[in-house]
């Protein structure tokens, strides 16, 4: 994006007016806010459910398990990047109590320069990367798809002055639209048998929409100027969150750097179709709340028991549906994942089965690690996502060995062990503790618990009286009827509480 006039434009100026009035005014309702917020988060998270599902549900039909992970082991590496290129600067701009221009057009030039050294490195390194994992094919891919840095780098801070205003109906349109654009470009080169390179080019469309939309939504034109105080500030602010979030991402996605190195591309592919049916949950009950959770940490900075409250009130909100949607897709998988992916994916099925295990945990620590950022206390979360790492790691590089349900098996076991001391650790600053959330999760759990115990039970005399489709369909909606059912009998207040979240806006 060139650079134009030194001064805000009127659309930048009324964004921050809206901003001062709206997000900082005193006795402002942040949490009600927050879930107005979230509705949009939510519809666009929804409507990308439902269309970049319905693509890969085609895609995963027309491409093999190997092709899909050769571009999830070169995903790897760009998500792995893409962080170190946003280097935190997005995060100090939605965290900083006074964001002026000076401040949000150095972010904007910082970051910008930060993705093109992120591109020259990554294509100087596609070489070695494919050489490693024994796939020339590998080079030209991650050749590709290094031009995301520069291209994503560039509507970032847009994003992040969108946020600190509450634009998230104008994100989730965004989001909209460049799925469906990135969506028609994947299936039509998959059609014509484009085989990888089709997702190859989905990502380059969707990062590329992504950015125009942002730009016509912002309006913000950055100043042509650098406060060499303000970069300062930003990358001491920034180093220790893009820290963070690297060790995060690292440690959940060195599980596929460890199955291409140990395993195949093919059981990649089928590790990555799994958290896709993961993330197929999260998109609905999880992200629509952890995307505004760092605004409304951020605003209750300076009232720790509000937002302690706000914490469990997401926390719960988003278990009640991502729970028994996990655990329902865990019971019925083996007949699922053939049904929608075509039976070359059978195999995917118990991998699934294992991380689906995740769910309270995953909900849970979704929602934590963003009051660390909220609170500036980025050194506590860079120790806690170091650890995290670290034990991550190990358990990968043990179990890979035995094989895919046992790499599986290892990451959730790391989880559950290692998720008590992010709670402990949030617990310093603001008044959380594992005692409290056990009470705010376990309901949830044990009715999702016995509803998919109950499924297991029934779903083969059904399967041998109707089939394995019909047999589906019957099993997951015994599933929805019995999780409502031991719902309102044990946990109404969770019911009422959840349900009023989602629809009182």
């Amino acid at each position: 994006m060139s650079a134009g006039a030194p001064v805000l434009t009127e659309a930048a100026a009324a964004a921050d007016a809206s901003e001062n009035i709206a997000g900082l005014g005193a006795g402002a309702d942040v949490t009600g806010r927050s879930f107005d917020a979230a509705r949009w988060v939510a519809l666009a998270s929804v409507g990308n459910v439902v269309l970049s599902f319905g693509v890969f549900l085609v895609l995963a039909r027309l491409i093999g398990p190997a092709e899909f992970g050769m571009v999830a082991i070169a995903a790897v590496f760009i998500d792995i990047l893409q962080i170190v290129a946003r280097c935190g600067l997005p995060d100090a701009v939605v965290q900083r109590a006074d964001c002026d221009e000076d401040f949000a057009a150095t972010a904007f030039w910082v970051m910008l320069a930060a993705g093109g050294l992120c591109m020259a490195a990554l294509v100087v390194l596609s070489g070695p990367i494919a050489w490693i994992f024994d796939l020339p094919e590998l080079r030209p891919v991650l050749c590709a798809l290094s031009a995301c840095f520069v291209i994503t780098a560039a509507g970032a801070i847009h994003e992040a002055r969108l946020q600190r205003s509450f634009g998230f109906r104008k994100l989730a349109l965004r989001a909209l639209g460049a799925n469906i654009l990135g969506g028609a470009a994947a299936l039509s080169l998959a059609l014509a048998g484009y085989g990888v390179w089709s997702l190859v080019i989905q990502r380059l469309v969707a990062a590329t929409a992504t950015t125009l939309l942002t730009w016509a939504a912002s309006r913000w034109i950055p100043a042509r100027r650098v406060n060499v105080a303000a970069a300062r500030a930003q990358i001491a602010f920034g180093s220790r969150v893009f820290c963070t979030y690297l060790l995060l991402v690292v440690s959940i996605r060195s599980q596929e750097v460890v199955a291409a190195y140990f395993l195949s591309a093919t059981d990649v592919g089928y590790l990555r179709l799994a958290w896709r049916c993961i993330d197929l949950v999260s998109q609905v009950a999880v992200i629509p709340l952890t995307t505004v959770g760092l605004t409304t940490y951020a605003r209750l900075q300076d009232r720790p028991a509000e937002l302690a409250t706000a914490f469990y009130g997401f926390t719960a909100a988003s278990a009640f549906v991502a729970v028994p949607a996990l655990f329902g897709m865990a019971a019925v998988a083996p007949t699922l994942i053939p049904f929608l992916f075509g039976d070359q994916w059978h195999e995917a099925a118990p991998v699934l089965r294992m991380l689906a295990l995740l769910a309270p945990e995953f909900v849970a620590t979704s929602m934590l690690w963003m009051i660390f950022t909220a609170l500036g206390r980025n050194g506590t979360a860079l120790r806690l996502a170091g650890a995290q790492f670290g034990l991550g790691a190990l358990a990968s590089v043990a179990t890979a060995p035995f094989g895919l349900a046992a790499l599986a098996i290892g990451h959730v076991a790391r989880a559950y062990l290692f998720s008590p001391a992010i709670v402990i650790g949030a617990g310093r600053f603001v008044p959380v503790s594992n005692r409290h959330l056990a009470r705010v999760l376990l309901p949830v759990t044990a009715c999702a618990t016995a509803m998919a115990g109950f499924v297991l039970v029934v779903q083969a005399p059904i399967h041998a009286a109707l089939g394995d489709r019909l047999g589906l369909f019957a099993a997951v909606a015994i599933g929805v009827l019995a999780y409502a059912a031991l719902a309102q009998t044990f946990m109404r207040d969770t019911v009422r509480s959840a349900v009023g979240f989602f629809m009182r806006r």
